[in-house]
């Protein structure tokens, strides 16, 4: 992070003006910077628990004044505007996932609101190793080299549209992590920032979502699906 960005994040965490914080910390996301210099913004201090807007806190930043209950065409229209952009913002992040996620078929018809995600808006991507995700809570278990793609966005109540994080899971070799089903989980801001991985940098920052997916465990091999009504196959 550029010393500008530094001072920007530290006010918006010492501030108190919820909708204005949430603009200052998501005008850090809309330049996506270099690839040189794109960097774990969270690796250099201890997670602030406290500060839910701190992208580096061990949970899902959640959105102030968001808009909540969006039918779906309203949601695909938001979600529809912010691809091209979206899509600019991974397209030098090291993970391949990351680059290649929206060329994978969609598993939802229409972007879905989600409160463990910080309230906001999804969409649920598989790759071609993958593909049994169609059958849902009946996918059995993943084999090695199926990734989930999540990407995400945010709107508000006076109509703006936000870009979100991007969330990954990859399926591992056995004994990657067997207590998180060997799933790996990537996040990744939408400037290209890197926030962490499991077992590797910055892995205390997605620690929660694994433990999160491991409370349906072997059942669902791990696995979160989408609400019913926005399925397709």
């Amino acid at each position: 992070m550029s010393d500008l960005k530094a001072k920007l994040v530290s006010k918006a965490i010492s501030t108190t003006a919820s909708v204005s914080i949430l603009a200052l910390v998501a005008s850090l996301y809309l330049t996506a910077p270099a690839q040189s210099q794109v960097t774990n913004p969270c690796a250099p201090k201890k997670p602030q628990v406290n500060n839910p807007l701190n992208p580096c806190s061990p949970g899902h930043i959640k959105a102030p004044n968001a808009a909540h209950g969006l039918n779906p065409k309203a949601a695909q229209k938001a979600y529809t505007g912010l691809r091209t952009e979206l899509k600019a913002a991974f397209a030098h992040v090291e993970n391949p996932a990351a680059r290649q996620y929206q060329g994978w078929k969609r598993y939802n018809n229409a972007p879905y609101e989600t409160t463990q995600h910080g309230d906001r808006y999804l969409n649920n991507y598989a790759n071609k190793k993958a593909q049994a995700y169609n059958k849902y809570e009946k996918s059995g278990v993943m084999p090695a080299g199926s990734v989930l793609a999540k990407d995400s966005f945010t709107v508000l109540k006076d109509g703006k549209v936000y870009p979100g994080p991007l969330f990954l899971m990859e399926k591992m070799p056995g004994g990657f992590k067997p207590q998180y089903g060997d799933w790996k989980y990537s996040m990744y801001l939408p400037d290209g920032s890197f926030i962490g991985e499991t077992n590797g940098e910055g892995d205390e920052n997605v620690d929660y979502c694994g433990a999160c997916h491991a409370e349906v465990g072997k059942s669902q091999d791990h696995m979160f699906f989408l609400p019913r009504s926005y399925r397709i196959k």
